[in-house]
């Protein structure tokens, strides 16, 4: 009998986080399922745009995009998707995400009405509930895919915490994400049920970026009441500007550009898109025929995960046009040559694929990493905001060498035509978006902060 499979994806969860010496949050169910599992502290995702990411992760393809605005209005084909493998071979398929992930052309594939939920539902207000009610009406085997967004900014949480500063309410709602997890495995069978969590992409973590929220917490019960003789006009204006401050000072004090990234309040800032700090991301596999061993750090990439799931449960691939590869042979010990990773940018889709004018120095990027190089630069223009980093060297990317090592551009700019133009029969395959489906991505897009 086939086993379960439970894909969980934490969005904006960095891989540092919940693994490491700069580990942060307090996550002891996470830990016990990395202890009995495999970690793989080097996956690279393809980008830092939620549904990019997932069309990858779904196709086990790199998110190449087309040179023409026509092009580029696709949505995946789902006839390519594992997904339809998982089908073929009886697996009932269902799906918790949040409405705007929009992942177009695979929402269909999954055979649950009650896909979607609101943007406003989190682990704090009946979402926890809900995933574990529909976790029990599964039908097996069954594949439950679980994106949870409760870290995504502005990293909602409960009012008596909502005070806290960023980074602090980004470690709650790990522990709030660890809490269900803990749930979900006492209703389960492990060594039935083949578990992979992830995340979509990193996210950069400020920490001066403070809440505005009334908070119940005694130690600032005097100030909430002061707070309430100021109008929240004039409150908000003060919230800010006394931020403002705190990273001009923060900045002072930081000499490094890694440092200088950290206090940016989102990702979506002008070249700060494709560091290790954004496409870093963690990746679990745990239970059915998944042996306890030491943390893998060979680079692979998100575009594996599936492979492997699929080979992990004797399913072949052999019909699937994939760039993606199965991890197995590093699961028992065996070689396993790391291949380039491309990787784009979300300002591809806000620029080119819907169409809006924005700041031309928010790119688009592309980008190719290598276990030794990270390469990126303008996506129409090879010769514009070119950067390379030495990764054994300068693991935090803070001296920009694409001048000093132009033998390791052309190499990497090789790689990147290499893969769009393997890539070129998928991509013509693809259907079309419709205006109201760009309409609606549109609006999606400006809800979660990416225009």
């Amino acid at each position: 009998m086939k086993p379960n499979i439970l894909f969980i994806v934490i969005d904006s969860l960095r891989a540092d986080r919940i693994f490491g010496k700069q580990k942060t949050a307090d996550s002891p169910l996470i830990d016990s399922l990395i202890k009995k599992g495999v970690y793989f502290s080097n996956t690279i995702t393809t980008s830092q745009y939620t549904a990019q990411v997932m069309q990858s992760i779904f196709t086990a393809r790199f998110p190449v995009v087309g040179s023409t605005t026509k092009k580029l209005h696709k949505k995946m084909n789902s006839k390519t998707s594992p997904l339809l493998l998982l089908k073929n071979y009886g697996y009932k398929t269902a799906a918790t995400v949040q409405e705007d992930v929009f992942l177009h052309g695979l929402s269909e594939t999954f055979d649950n009405e009650d896909v979607s939920f609101k943007g406003e539902d989190n682990l704090y207000n009946g979402l926890a509930e809900r995933i574990l009610k529909k976790l029990d009406s599964l039908t097996n085997p069954w594949f439950y895919y679980i994106h949870l967004e409760d870290l995504h900014t502005p990293c909602v949480v409960s009012k008596e915490l909502s005070h806290l500063k960023l980074s602090e309410r980004y470690d709650r709602n790990i522990f709030e994400i660890d809490s269900l997890i803990g749930k979900i495995l006492n209703k389960i069978n492990l060594d039935e049920t083949l578990i992979v969590i992830t995340s979509d992409h990193g996210e950069y973590i400020s920490p001066v970026q403070g809440g505005l929220e009334e908070s119940m917490s005694t130690k600032v019960a005097i100030k909430n009441s002061i707070k309430k003789l100021i109008p929240r006009k004039t409150l908000t204006e003060l919230h800010y500007k006394k931020r403002n401050i705190m990273k001009k000072i923060h900045a002072i004090k930081t000499n490094k550009p890694h440092e200088k990234r950290i206090l940016a309040d989102r990702r979506q800032l002008p070249n700060k898109v494709l560091y290790d700090d954004i496409i870093r991301v963690p990746l679990l596999f745990a239970g059915y025929n998944i042996n306890s061993m030491p943390s893998i750090a060979q680079q692979i990439c998100n575009i594996d995960i599936f492979p492997t799931i699929l080979e992990l449960i004797e399913i072949p691939t052999i019909e699937l046009n994939i760039h993606g590869r199965s991890l197995v042979p590093l699961l028992k010990g065996k070689e396993f040559n790391s291949i380039p990773i491309y990787m784009t940018s979300s300002a591809i889709i806000k620029k080119m694929f819907l169409n809006i004018r924005i700041d031309e120095s928010l790119g688009p990027l592309v980008g190719i990493r290598t276990p030794n190089f990270k390469y990126f630069r303008n996506f129409q223009d090879p010769k514009k905001d070119v950067h390379l980093y030495d990764l054994k060297n300068d693991p935090l990317e803070d001296n920009n060498i694409a001048d000093k090592r132009s033998d390791v551009v052309k190499e990497m700019e090789l790689n990147v035509e290499k893969i769009q133009k393997d890539s070129l029969p998928i991509l013509n395959e693809e259907e079309e978006i419709d205006d109201e489906e760009i309409k609606r991505v549109q609006e999606s897009l400006k809800k979660l902060g990416y225009i």
